[in-house]
């Protein structure tokens, strides 16, 4: 279940809203070599694609390879899109951060 409580999905569903805006045509273009790798028999499972989606997409930065939680400290993944605000704020409330 994802942060919102409404749709399905795992953390790497939900960092597509940390994506910058001005990376949305790479995030795009990241999303069809996965499905074209998928086609080309990719062993990966289909319920992980928005991992591959995440991580190939992490490996075309400025520094490639990143983790998860790298790749925000280095704010390749930013959270200001409004549905990852919702989330980041319920979490800083419920740690008092």
């Amino acid at each position: 279940m994802m942060p919102d409580n409404k749709k399905r999905g795992m953390l790497e569903t939900f960092l597509e809203y940390l994506i910058p805006e001005n990376n949305n045509h790479l995030w795009e273009y990241s999303k069809e070599v996965v499905q074209e790798a998928k086609i080309k028999n990719a062993p990966f499972k289909e319920t992980y694609t928005d991992k591959a989606y995440i991580h190939t997409w992490l490996a075309w930065q400025k520094t490639p390879g990143r983790q998860l939680h790298d790749a925000i400290k280095q704010k390749f993944l930013v959270p200001t899109n409004p549905q990852a605000q919702i989330f980041v704020n319920w979490f800083k409330s419920l740690y008092d951060l």
